[in-house]
């Protein structure tokens, strides 16, 4: 494993990411273990703040924004930051990342670093976009935080920009197949978010 990755090692995260490979859930349930996920590994992720320093934080849409507020809520009421949303999806026969929406402004100087939030890096398409997007913008340093991740997915993000970019995953599942999901995984986690599978 690349020396970039950290493997949070949590007995109650594992409890309940466990619960949460449950495909029959329904959906306000898989948004609450995802929340109390998030909760759970956030304290392993988070760096004391530099005095003066403005955090960004950056949820990837759409299943992103499951992590935000819980991650924000275990930053404090008095912590400085800023969240800006980033869109990507992976089309489903190449498998590549494509932008749908991106709204960064012109980058604070204050900005040093930026925790990406997404649940899942599968193939790492995804999570390598949002780093080389923020890469550009001009951060310094970047975490990515993720609950579940691959073998594949983490070495390629992780070998993408490493002095840059730390990774931090609640667990990590060894295969893909061949529609790129994680084995044994959690299931399309936007979907199970929301609720849109038989769309």
């Amino acid at each position: 494993m690349a020396s970039n990755i950290t493997l949070i090692k949590d007995a109650q995260g594992a409890e309940i990411l466990s619960q949460l490979r449950d495909l029959s859930l329904k959906t306000g349930a898989v948004r609450r273990l995802v929340g109390q996920l998030t909760t759970t590994l956030t304290k392993h992720v988070l760096e004391d703040p530099i005095d003066g320093e403005l955090i960004a934080v950056i949820p990837i849409l759409r299943s992103g924004l499951a992590m935000a507020d819980p991650f924000l809520a275990a930053l404090g009421e008095d912590a400085d930051t800023v969240t800006y949303h980033i869109g990507l999806f992976r089309e489903k026969v190449s498998l590549r990342p494509v932008e749908y929406y991106n709204k960064l402004p012109h980058k604070n100087p204050r900005i040093k670093r930026a925790y990406i939030l997404d649940p899942i890096v599968a193939t790492g398409g995804t999570a390598k976009a949002a780093i080389d997007i923020l890469k550009d913008w001009g951060v310094e340093k970047i975490t990515l935080f993720s609950l579940l991740g691959s073998d594949i997915g983490l070495e390629k993000v992780a070998n993408f920009w490493p002095e840059g970019t730390q990774i931090f995953v609640g667990a990590i599942d060894k295969d893909l197949d061949e529609k790129g999901y994680i084995k044994p995984g959690i299931g399309d986690i936007g979907d199970r978010l929301y609720g849109t599978a038989l769309e």
